[in-house]
């Protein structure tokens, strides 16, 4: 991690040596720093804690000629504080499907972006590496809120980002990007294992329609190649996970509004007791997830809704087992960079997890700053 850190400092300061380097080329540099900084106060289930949620920082470099953008770019998650629990699903650095990979667990720095790409115009926009996907062109209408939140959307499933299904900050994605007038169109494969008895190891597609200024609908579907060893030998698996979600968002000066309904197949688990031993279990489910903002400077106002269903007949998980609460949060913005923040989860008696056991309410008051600028030099 600390060389990532390094090589972060170290493009800053390659471009601000940039006037003393020569280019025949009459080119655009430009380079965008930026950081998020966020932490909160959690109380819960009687305790009073102190936790990060979901900090990084981040750069993209990019040179521009006529009608070509070349570009770069590296986001890291920030661990601000030393805490075990974070109800920001957008936090997480795991990856794996399955096999959760938690090697970043608890280091300061973690890897959520990494990425290279082009844009041409009128042809589009194609980027490499770990990236937002195309799924989340559609199911991030409604992930804004600051704290919780995504749980409808088959976003981050099992505790992950999102990286090996594709859904969430995808792993080792290929993406083509295009708008031809009111429609914008994402296409996505995804290349991750070379032993996997498949050329891709996934695929997917999202298509976004602006009916009116600042209202637009989508959708977005989204498949897994799974191995067939693993499939075979996991408990519950089908076919290989698909993932489809539709949405609507509308979005002006005042008004933030977003819905999203999802519905998966064989594309998320939980890890429940088999003869006492420890065993994933994957499962369908469907889910919704609202989102509204209401802005009157410097307050706003937050309430939302996750809902999500398992499909559990015959598996090995808790008959009561779903997700289901309402969120309710404040702002307060004195200043253009930085404001407070607080977010309140209310569980309805249906919240279980797999383990048919309630969950808590959960009620945190925080400070965010946000911390963006771009520098560019023509040569």
């Amino acid at each position: 991690m600390k060389t990532r850190l390094l090589f972060f400092l170290l493009a800053l300061g390659v471009f601000s040596n940039l006037k003393a380097q020569s280019n025949e080329d009459s080119l655009t540099l430009s380079i965008r720093p930026y950081g998020s900084f966020r932490g909160h106060f959690s109380v819960y289930n009687g305790e009073l804690e102190l936790q990060e949620n979901a900090s990084r920082i981040g750069f993209e470099l990019s040179v521009a000629k006529g009608n070509s953008v070349f570009f770069a770019g590296s986001e890291l998650s920030l661990n601000m504080f030393k805490g075990d629990q974070s109800f920001n699903l957008d936090a997480s650095t795991s990856g794996g499907f399955i096999d959760v990979e938690n090697n970043q667990t608890n280091q300061v720095f973690g890897t959520r972006l990494g990425y290279l790409g082009v844009e041409i115009n009128q042809v589009g926009t194609i980027t490499i590496g770990k990236q937002w996907g195309v799924y989340y062109d559609i199911t991030g209408y409604t992930d804004k809120f600051n704290v919780f939140g995504g749980n409808g959307t088959s976003t981050y499933t099992a505790g992950t980002d999102g990286g090996t299904t594709g859904t969430g900050r995808a792993d080792q994605a290929i993406t083509y990007r295009n708008q031809f007038g009111r429609l914008a169109i994402g296409l996505q494969f995804q290349a991750e294992n070379a032993y996997n008895d498949h050329f891709i190891d996934g695929y997917g597609l999202s298509g976004q329609f602006e009916i009116l200024s600042g209202l637009k609908v989508g959708g977005t579907y989204y498949t897994l190649m799974m191995q067939d060893t693993l499939k075979e030998n996991t408990l519950g698996f089908g076919n290989d996970p698909q993932y489809m979600a539709f949405g609507i968002s509308y979005v002006n000066h005042s008004w933030d509004f977003g819905l999203v309904y999802s519905k998966q197949s064989n594309g998320d688990f939980r890890r429940s007791y088999i003869n006492e031993d420890l065993a994933a279990v994957v499962f369908d489910a469907k889910g919704i997830e609202v989102f509204s903002k209401y802005t009157f400077n410097p307050f706003s106002i937050t309430i939302g809704y996750n809902q999500y269903i398992p499909k559990i007949t015959g598996l090995p998980l808790n008959e009561f087992f779903k997700t289901e609460y309402f969120i309710l949060g404040f702002e307060y913005k004195p200043l253009r960079h930085a404001f407070f923040y607080s977010e309140t989860r209310f569980n309805t008696s249906n919240n279980r997890d797999h383990f048919g056991e309630k969950n808590f309410n959960v009620l945190t008051l925080g400070i965010r700053i946000d911390l963006e600028r771009t520098l560019s030099q023509v040569r």
